[in-house]
């Protein structure tokens, strides 16, 4: 049986975070801080020609590129709340608005609709997944659970997510319907709390 090789992709002083490849896999949004605040950076596939491409005082997270690589979207603080720019920089728009939550992160765009994008949203002292309409800048809480939810990420069929179900015991992979809200645990319990759900491979 043959085994997993790692070697490291990008390796500089403080965070060194939240890489995911564009859609077309020539290029790979990460999160540095080694100049200070951490900033969003862009390199190609190999980890080099690395270029920053957002300039503030503010902690930025989770960058996810538009389905067509030219946008990004990320998390950045005062709450935090969802923004997005350009792939090539420029100045960050505030998308997040009308969720009722003082708290968006962790966006994943949707493939198959690129007018939504799912997010974690904070509802009441819970975690919860919202999805957002880019063009109405509205988005809504889709899950209404007992226990957290985080860490969604679209299935092809742009109406599933998979996301990371947490109670402070356990943590489980699952699947919501973000029409109906139903939700199904696809990983048994046993697994323990460290299980989280992951980029979905489209």
């Amino acid at each position: 049986l043959g085994g997993y090789h790692r070697t490291t992709f990008v390796s500089f002083k403080g965070t060194n975070s939240g890489a995911q490849f564009s859609p077309d896999g020539r290029e790979v949004a990460m999160v540095l801080s080694g100049e200070g605040e951490p900033e969003i950076y862009v390199s190609n596939a190999y980890g080099r020609g690395v270029s920053r491409r957002t300039r503030s005082d503010t902690v930025k997270s989770s960058p996810c590129w538009s389905p067509d690589g030219s946008r990004l979207i990320f998390a950045m603080e005062p709450g935090p709340q969802l923004y997005l720019m350009p792939a090539s920089g420029g100045t960050p728009q505030r998308v997040s608005f009308n969720t009722g939550s003082s708290y968006c992160a962790e966006p994943s765009w949707s493939r198959a609709n690129p007018d939504k994008v799912a997010f974690t949203m904070r509802v009441g002292r819970n975690y919860q997944i919202g999805v957002l309409e880019i063009s109405k800048r509205h988005g809504e809480q889709v899950s209404k659970a007992p226990f957290d939810g985080v860490e969604p990420s679209w299935l092809p069929d742009g109406r599933h997510l998979v996301y990371t179900a947490r109670t402070a015991s356990t943590s489980r992979v699952s699947v919501l319907d973000t029409e109906t809200g139903k939700s199904t645990a696809v990983s048994p319990e046993s697994l323990g709390p460290a299980l989280q759900a992951t980029v979905w491979s489209r």
